[in-house]
């Protein structure tokens, strides 16, 4: 009975995970509208604005959730009274404070007409609001999660395609877009949540919320350490200029479809190893989620004018920068696939696992202020050479930040015994699915030279990277059982999850 039990188990893991990713995949990719529209619609400058308020200013706002989200996660998960009630509670407290720490500092770097400044900080207090309810739904609901993603970036898209392609290039437009999609989403999360929340008790709910008030300082020399990289960009805004940080997010951005949906997946391996302990059907789950996006990867590896173009040749002097960040992007996989089967390794119920988390969180600043202190010495240093040389200083520099979290995460955090399954099983394996990738993306190029029609761009690009990457999947299942296995498993069960959750 156990036996079958530690099946179920394993299957329910293989079903979820590469589910969510699947789901966030086609998200992602809907979302890459949006972000390309952005990119070629909005100028530079405008540019830069909207990135710094939605990917760095966002962070200094939800310092709240950042401290408390392993709290509203965990105690979801073990389904601790009073949870539902609480976690919308600190939702409606974290709006109110995004709303004014957003206010200020999008006033301070961006000098906003007052409408604009109205409709940013409002846009990314909803953001903040609909960040806590996904963090309840990625808890209670795992595959849920991925739909409502599927539901958030197919209207952020078109509102943003509406907006930009039709109306008008507007930086206004771009943030009401965003706005609407954030209300949408909200609502739709905080309808699915509904039962629970009324049926929670009230009673326990501002205990649940001062355990968390308690159990922040486990996380908060992380989150104050951890906050340091998204100084990056504030950085080099006033020290190199707006280009160089409207690059950075361009290149970033490029590699976003295939890690973020990826990681979504990883995320459930956190809530699997605290349940069963199984660490080997963990490490398989993030063997399976690289090999579905690596093919990708190095293809974009190879070919990193072609990538740039689709986003906007404006800024082709950046194109090797990208090779540099989809390399990051496949450490950065590895080390977010880690750190959850780290996190779930902490046994211990509620805030008692605390101390675990508060070393975890020590150690795990220093690739962070690292990082920062490696950049703004090369900013200092260097901004005198050409844009295109400190960008690539930059993406070198953030690529040893994820080394380097990988390294400390793997060493202190993860058994003795699985560190050595990882580096003899799945580190090989690794290796040799980026070979055949790098074989295959010498021998099948882009099917013409790059151009600034963007549907032209994507057919030279899209047609030939799809051939490769359907090559490269016939050559794992031909060569692995268990890839074949897994993914016979993963097609009879999927619709079967689909309709669980």
């Amino acid at each position: 009975m156990k036996q079958e039990e530690t099946k179920s188990q394993r299957l329910e893991a293989i079903r979820i995970t590469t589910s969510r990713t699947v789901l966030y995949f086609l998200s992602i990719l809907i979302n890459i509208v949006a972000t390309i529209v952005l990119a070629r619609k909005l100028a530079p400058t405008d540019y830069a604005i909207y990135q710094l308020a939605t990917k760095r200013i966002i962070q200094y706002a939800t310092i709240p959730l950042s401290l408390a989200g392993l709290w509203i996660y965990r105690y979801l998960v073990e389904r601790q009274k009073g949870s539902y009630i609480a976690s919308f509670a600190f939702a409606t407290i974290q709006f109110l404070i995004t709303l004014i720490i957003g206010s200020l500092l999008i006033f301070i770097y961006a000098k906003p007409t007052p409408l604009l400044l109205v409709i940013a900080s409002l846009s990314i207090a909803f953001q903040s609001f609909y960040y806590v309810i996904r963090t309840a739904i990625d808890a209670v609901r795992p595959v849920r999660l991925s739909l409502l993603e599927l539901i958030y970036r197919t209207s952020y898209s078109l509102l943003i395609f509406i907006a930009l392609y039709i109306i008008s290039n507007s930086l206004i437009l771009a943030f009401v877009s965003t706005l609407i999609s954030f209300i949408l989403t909200s609502t739709i999360g905080m309808l699915w949540l509904k039962d629970r929340i009324l049926k929670d008790d009230s009673k326990n709910a501002k205990k649940t919320l001062k355990e968390w008030f308690l159990g922040s300082h486990a996380t908060a020399v992380g989150v104050a350490f951890g906050l340091m990289p998204s100084l990056d960009a504030l950085i080099a805004y006033p020290l190199i200029g707006s280009l160089i940080v409207a690059a950075f997010f361009v290149v970033s951005s490029v590699s976003t479809l295939l890690r973020d949906s990826t990681n979504v997946g990883l995320r459930y391996l956190h809530s699997y190893v605290l349940r069963t302990g199984d660490f080997r059907t963990a490490l398989r789950n993030l063997e399976v989620s690289l090999a579905l996006v690596i093919p990708f990867l190095v293809y974009g590896i190879m070919h990193p004018v072609y990538v740039i173009y689709v986003y906007n040749p404006i800024y082709s002097w950046a194109s090797f920068s990208i090779s540099i960040f989809l390399i990051t992007a496949i450490i950065e996989i590895i080390n977010n696939g880690i750190s959850q089967i780290a996190s779930g390794n902490i046994r211990e119920s509620g805030i008692k696992g605390a101390s675990k988390f508060t070393k975890m969180s020590l150690l795990g600043v220093i690739p962070s202020i690292i990082y920062l202190a490696l950049i703004a010495f090369a900013f200092f240093v260097f901004r005198g050479m050409p844009i295109q040389d400190i960008l690539i200083i930059w993406s070198i520099i953030y690529l040893i930040r994820y080394l380097l979290s990988v390294l400390i995460t793997s060493h202190f955090f993860i058994p003795k015994n699985v560190n050595k399954n990882f580096a003899t099983q799945l580190l090989p394996k690794l290796i040799f699915y980026i070979s055949i990738s790098l074989a295959l993306s010498y021998f099948i190029k882009p099917i013409g030279p790059p151009s600034s029609r963007l549907l032209i761009d994507i057919k030279n690009l899209a047609i030939p990277g799809i051939i490769e990457a359907i090559i490269f999947y016939g050559i794992l299942i031909a060569a692995d059982k268990g890839i074949r296995r897994n993914l016979t498993l993963f097609i009879i069960n999927f619709f079967k999850t689909f309709h669980k959750s």
